[in-house]
């Protein structure tokens, strides 16, 4: 019993007295590992030695090339899942990198392996939902908003009753902040309703011009410096709602303003400049945040402060961004930047 069991050992432990190659060599000793494994759970193992034994080296290499075939086919396979995971991640990564999961952002594909596809589905739902809740607190807003009207209306017209001319002429302008306040959100409301509006192919010398005439009929000195020159992908209605919110903005603090065009080799640079006061420098971030108004000595102006914040969102929907700056000259630049994508 004890000569049988030390049997398979001594087949695994001998050296053959010519040279073997070393790719025989490790076949073989894959082989005979697994047979002394097999013999070592085996409680028979007394019985099978001899068979063992018999087997020569040439079949024990063949045993041995064929299970390193397998392990490396496993191996092969397992790294073109490890792959198939990370591009799946990276995929998934980019997108949200890129859009944040706001409205604009694209359907992930739902494919690839199983807890990819299962992820893309997930944040696909949670994106859909997210857009249907914040739509319909849109809608409330904005019927708020415009069921004030009415009684600002009416309010307006039983001022003009009142006998005493310094409180009617005060009333009025309570009245007449309180409904710039009301139209704010719902343009507020409206504008990021239609954040998701699609790029097309558009004009944007066209209604530069467009934009400038429709100023100077109603009697506001604009000037247009440069041109584009070139048709632009953007959104036409987004694009022109920054514009007008930034020109609003320096008419309403300012003089002399103008609109400054040009592009470079990746950028389109509009850019609405005035000769007003400016802005206090420790405000120039904060008045992009909705209902902060930052004017040097304008605090009495009218105005909701929700241009700014507006014009902001509305140009990062657009993958642009809008920036701040006193000018050197005195007044304020108001640029926007957006990517330069040529129709």
């Amino acid at each position: 019993m004890i000569r049988s069991l030390q049997t398979p050992i001594a087949l695994a432990s001998e050296t053959p007295a010519k040279a073997v190659p070393r790719t025989q060599g490790l076949a073989l000793y894959a082989a005979r590992a697994l047979a002394l494994a097999a013999l070592g759970q085996n409680t028979h193992a007394a019985t099978l030695a001899p068979m063992v034994c018999s087997i020569d080296d040439g079949l024990l290499w063949i045993l041995g090339v064929s299970v390193l075939v397998v392990l490396a086919l496993i191996g092969v396979c397992l790294g073109l899942e490890v792959l198939a995971y990370r591009a799946g991640a990276v995929r998934i990564a980019r997108a949200l990198e890129s859009h944040g999961g706001d409205a604009r952002m694209p359907e992930l594909p739902e494919s690839g392996p199983r807890a990819i596809a299962r992820l893309a589905r997930a944040i696909n739902k949670g994106r859909r939902r997210r857009v249907e809740r914040e739509a319909e607190h849109l809608d409330v807003q904005a019927a708020y908003a415009h069921d004030l009207r009415t009684p600002l209306t009416r309010m307006g017209l039983r001022c003009e009753m009142l006998d005493d001319p310094a409180l009617r002429e005060a009333m009025q302008r309570d009245l007449a902040e309180m409904q710039e306040l009301v139209e704010a959100s719902v343009a507020s409301a409206r504008m990021q309703r239609s954040v998701a509006e699609p790029l097309q192919r558009v004009d944007a010398d066209g209604l530069l011009d467009n934009l400038v005439r429709g100023y100077r009929d109603a009697g506001r000195a604009i000037a247009l410096d440069g041109r584009i020159g070139q048709p632009v992908v953007a959104c036409p209605l987004a694009l022109r709602r920054v514009l007008a919110n930034l020109i609003d903005n320096a008419l309403r603090y300012g003089s002399d303003v103008r609109v400054c065009a040009h592009v470079d080799a990746q950028r389109l640079v509009l850019a609405v400049v005035d000769s007003g006061p400016g802005i206090k420098p420790a405000q120039i971030d904060a008045v992009f945040a909705p209902w902060v108004r930052g004017r040097q000595g304008q605090e009495d102006k009218p105005g909701s402060g929700l241009g700014l914040a507006i014009a902001r969102q509305l140009a990062r929907s657009m993958q642009g961004e809008l920036l701040l700056r006193n000018r050197r000259t005195g007044g304020l630049e108001a640029r926007l930047t957006l990517p330069l994508v040529v129709a």
